[in-house]
């Protein structure tokens, strides 16, 4: 988990520069800070694409077209990503899902959603659909983290939820406060010396070359070291853990799966156990419910959605269609 929160300024607004690009979408005031959404098409279901740690909207952009002409599609950025605002610290997954189901309604992209999660993404898109069951019909999850996840880190694999110190979330926050604070650039830097500077790589080069000028735009902006800063994350896995009763019911759900490297003749057998028990897991997420579809495609690495975005669009499809007619997925 890299995080090192730094020398500050308190400001918890961004403020634009003109060389700055404009954003794709629009900006909505969601409580004293604005986030960044992106809205095409018209329709409903409306498939909410929710993106990775670090991770920005504009990694949707393969996606997006396949799905905006036959319903409405949105992505967005959360707090300190791209356009948005820096938001309301500690960072939960329930203030996640506070300012997702908040930039929703203020947008108005009104219920049924299907939600599209992408790596950590699947977290908050499954913990989004446990809180408002009713709003959500159905869950796209493109090679979803799991509450049982093994990470590397402080050098080594280890898996995140024994990290637990068993704590409540704080509640809550509707706005920015004096914990909300941007660092300097001198911080950025510092983290560059260690681990490079921002730069296009496989496989976001597929991206439009926009695209791809906007991700490096945004990884080179201070409050990127706030993104996706969750110094509960470890608890919070622990409890979806625990909730051995969790169930999505027959609702349908999309497990994709990257299972290139668990596969690879080139991994070894350390890496492989862990690429298998990645597989394991994702097996488990589809079986949250009785109507759902696990694809394991082994073309792909992590980032599907860029490698075989078509892949991503037919999950999507299918869900739609699933929750239009009330049938059961396709075998």
């Amino acid at each position: 988990m890299k995080r090192c929160l730094l020398s500050c300024l308190v400001a918890p607004l961004f403020v634009f520069s003109q060389n700055d690009p404009p954003p794709n979408g629009n900006l909505v005031d969601i409580g004293g800070y604005k986030l960044h959404i992106d809205i095409k098409g018209k329709g409903s279901p409306a498939v909410v694409m929710i993106a990775g740690s670090q991770a920005f909207s504009v990694d949707w952009s393969l996606v997006m077209p396949g799905i905006s002409g036959i319903t409405q599609v949105c992505t967005y950025d959360r707090p300190a990503l791209a356009w948005s605002d820096p938001g309301p610290m500690p960072r939960t997954f329930d203030q996640d899902i506070y300012e997702l189901h908040t930039l929703l309604h203020k947008s108005g992209v009104k219920p049924p959603y299907i939600l599209v999660g992408h790596s950590l993404g699947g977290i908050i898109a499954r913990l989004f659909e446990k809180k408002y069951p009713t709003e959500v019909k159905g869950l796209v999850l493109v090679d979803a983290t799991s509450e049982d996840a093994v990470l590397f880190m402080n050098g080594k694999i280890q898996r995140l939820r024994t990290f637990s110190q068993n704590r409540t979330n704080p509640p809550v926050k509707t706005k920015p406060d004096t914990s909300t604070k941007i660092p300097a650039m001198k911080d950025l830097e510092e983290m560059w010396k260690m681990m490079g500077e921002p730069k296009t790589e496989s496989p976001f080069d597929r991206l439009p070359k926009k695209f791809q000028e906007q991700r490096i735009w945004a990884m080179r902006q201070p409050k990127f070291l706030l993104a996706d800063n969750g110094p509960y994350w470890a608890d919070e896995f622990s409890a979806m853990y625990a909730d051995s009763l969790y169930s999505l019911g027959n609702k349908p759900i999309y497990v994709l799966s990257s299972g290139r490297d668990a596969f690879s003749k080139n991994t070894d057998s350390a890496m492989k156990a862990i690429w298998l028990e990645k597989l394991e897991q994702k097996e488990k997420m589809s079986n949250l419910s009785s109507n759902s579809k696990h694809i394991i495609t082994t073309k792909s690495g992590h980032e599907i959605h860029l490698e075989e975005p078509e892949l991503v669009i037919n999950a999507i499809k299918e869900v739609i269609m699933a929750v239009r007619t009330g049938k059961p997925l396709k075998d």
